[in-house]
């Protein structure tokens, strides 16, 4: 609990009703001090919440970094009283010489707040099948074409399309069985033609070379991949590398969307995106680990060549010392892991996460409080 105290002091020549008088009025006019403080408490609060849903993030990404399980903690309310006290006194001096008798009055105001928080634990059988069920093709599309990071969002919520597929968000210790240099670069090239094939989507959705189209077939939705016909020469060269680079029949503009990749007809795209829990999994790998956590054994090398490390659109340092000028930062095992203000991509990525995440998360309405602590 925090008090701010403010104090009046009156003189007054004359009768001490006159002083009391001023008093009143110098009590009703502290009345107004809580609605004052709305509009500041308001933005504190908000800016509160969104710094900690960045920390938690971050967290429980380099949680899954050295293979633990992420862990989310909701705000499910905040209750803030204000408390006031006030004292006031009077008193008089009489000047028996003959001069002129004074009265004074003093008034004490004493502002406290009082927040409540309540935290819920955001698990249960509906959160844990949307963290593991993949996102549906058409959000996907659907969020590309009204604005949001295209390129950033297939990059990390796609896992195939066409004949090209992303890195894969698993440990490299599935790869011990294979020549592992000759693995890792079948993954970097595979994740350049995925990257680019990716870039010409995001080009070819800004010129609204395509569009998503949910048909209802015998009461069920199918979700078509439409291009546009009578293209202007540019876009339709585009078109036409896209579909060269997915493998797709070039005399055909209209395909229906599959997550099938074997069988697939001449008229199918096979499209298969990743669920929330493969999408922080696969940021997870952009996570600076400390040598010595390495040489310890605490997590795994994903072996990723420094030369090619940007194609992870996420990468969070890490360092013995508090960060000057971080974007974001948490510390977890002695080390301090945080994003630059200036690595734009990986803000974006993690502002993705975030938002997909907020879509996800059930409501906690209805929800008994878990645990209430006051703050002050």
């Amino acid at each position: 609990m925090k008090f701010i105290e403010n104090q009046a002091v009156v003189k007054q020549k004359g009768l001490p009703a006159i002083s009391l008088l001023t008093l009143v009025f110098l009590m009703a006019g502290c009345a107004g001090v809580g609605p004052r403080h709305v509009p500041q408490d308001r933005f504190e609060y908000n800016q509160a919440l969104a710094e900690s849903s960045r920390h938690q993030m971050l967290l429980n990404l380099v949680r899954i970094r050295y293979l633990e399980e992420p862990a989310f903690l909701s705000v499910s309310s905040i209750l803030t009283q204000y408390v006031y006290d006030v004292g006031a006194g009077v008193g008089t001096d009489v000047d028996l010489g003959g001069g002129t008798d004074t009265a004074s009055a003093n008034a004490n105001l004493r502002y406290g707040e009082r927040p409540t928080i309540t935290y819920i634990p955001i698990e249960g059988r509906e959160f844990s099948e949307h963290m593991l069920s993949a996102i549906p093709p058409e959000t996907i599309f659907a969020a590309a074409q009204q604005g949001w990071s295209a390129d950033i969002l297939m990059r990390i919520g796609i896992n195939r399309i066409g004949n090209v597929e992303n890195m894969g968000f698993e440990p490299v210790t599935a790869w011990r069985i294979f020549d592992l240099p000759a693995k890792l670069k079948q993954e970097v090239d595979k994740l350049k033609k995925f990257q680019h094939a990716i870039k010409l989507l995001t080009i070819l959705a800004d010129v609204e070379g395509f569009e998503m189209r949910i048909v209802n077939e015998n009461g069920t939705d199918v979700a078509y991949l439409l291009f546009t016909n009578n293209a202007p020469v540019d876009t339709q060269s585009l078109i036409n590398e896209f579909k060269q680079a997915l493998g797709l029949s070039p005399h055909r503009n209209i395909f229906r969307i599959t997550d099938r990749v074997t069988d697939v007809k001449d008229d199918e795209i096979t499209v298969q995106t990743r669920s929330l829990g493969a999408m922080m999994a696969f940021l997870a790998k952009g996570v600076e680990v400390p040598p010595d956590h390495l040489a310890e054994g605490r997590t795994i090398d994903y072996l990723i060549p420094t030369t090619e490390k940007d194609l992870i659109p996420f990468r969070m340092i890490s360092s013995e010392q508090p960060p000057v000028d971080a974007f974001a930062a948490v510390k977890y095992e002695g080390y301090w892991f945080y994003i630059n203000h200036n690595d734009i991509e990986s803000k974006r990525s993690l502002g993705l996460v975030i938002a997909i995440f907020r879509i996800l998360a059930p409501s906690t309405g209805g929800v008994a409080p878990v645990l209430t602590l006051p703050s002050g």
